[in-house]
């Protein structure tokens, strides 16, 4: 265990060393992300807004799908209520989605100079964080128009939130990237299991929703299971602040920390131990 946690220790160290190169390659995926298209990075705020879009109308119209008004905010409007679960959401799947294959699509790259491997995944999750970023800026700024609520004290714990989950989404990309590698199908694979845990995490609907009974004897209910999930901890935290306009309870907190250290600690573990063979296996 004490190598391990040398080997990843090491690994960060040796990341740091590169800042400069990081950052090289966040702007170098920023730039190419939206690359020749007419409306740039505005397409970042207008395809979450035209999810919502559709999400509310189907849901809200046709399905009657109820969701719990914030407390102690007040705030009954479906579209918060989505976007504050679902932005987050889609931050945590596009990274996985362009962060696997990030090794593989720089094979060229790798055989030419040397540099921590790890730094090709790394740069694909923050240039989606800035993106995120900016799409949490314009949901506060619409909820404080909306509600006339002021939520200046709650941004630091918004970005705590972001760094939390940024973790926790390193570590799974790392993790995925390294697999990919070897396993090609893992990029699809990985695409339909994104689906199903979409619909899995409460992001279209209340927690409240799942049914409170026990789970075929087992002693725990349905929404205890359910709520085991990260990224339903991770929904209900961003809906505590962009909602509910209040901090995000305890456990949860704690739940959000303790797995995203652990997906970070055992992503950067995965990934550094079969990084010096991706040159062999591409």
């Amino acid at each position: 265990m004490a190598a391990s946690e040398a080997t990843v220790r090491g690994a960060v160290r040796e990341a740091f060393q590169y800042w400069d190169l990081l950052k090289n390659l966040t702007q170098r995926e920023l730039r190419s992300r939206y690359r020749r298209s007419a409306l740039g990075f505005g397409w970042s705020l207008l395809q979450p807004a035209l999810m919502t879009l559709v999400y509310s109308v189907m849901l809200t119209r046709f399905l009657r799908v109820q969701q719990d008004p914030g407390t102690p905010s007040g705030i009954d409007i479906y579209a918060f209520f989505l976007l504050a679960g679902m932005l987050q959401y889609n931050f945590f799947s596009s990274s996985l989605n362009t962060g696997m294959g990030s090794i593989v699509n720089a094979g060229g790259l790798m055989t030419r100079v040397w540099f921590p491997r790890l730094l090709l995944p790394v740069s694909a999750v923050l240039a989606l964080g800035v993106t995120f970023l900016i799409e949490l800026g314009i949901l506060t700024l619409a909820v404080t128009l909306v509600t006339q609520k002021m939520m200046l004290h709650l941004l630091p714990v918004a970005l705590g939130l972001v760094a939390l989950l940024a973790l926790f989404t390193v570590g799974l990309t790392l993790w995925l990237a390294a697999v990919n590698v070897r396993f090609r199908d893992v990029e699809y694979l990985t695409t339909v299991l994104l689906l199903a845990y979409f619909y899995m995490t409460p992001i279209m609907y209340s927690p409240s929703f799942i049914p409170d009974t026990e789970f075929f004897g087992l002693g725990v209910s349905w929404r205890e299971l359910a709520l085991a999930n990260p990224m339903a901890r991770f929904a209900m935290a961003f809906r505590n602040v962009f909602y509910d306009i209040t901090l995000p309870g305890l456990e949860t907190v704690l739940w959000l920390v303790g797995w995203s250290l652990l997906s970070a600690y055992l992503g950067i573990r995965y990934f550094v131990q079969r990084a010096d063979r991706f040159a062999e296996m591409m």
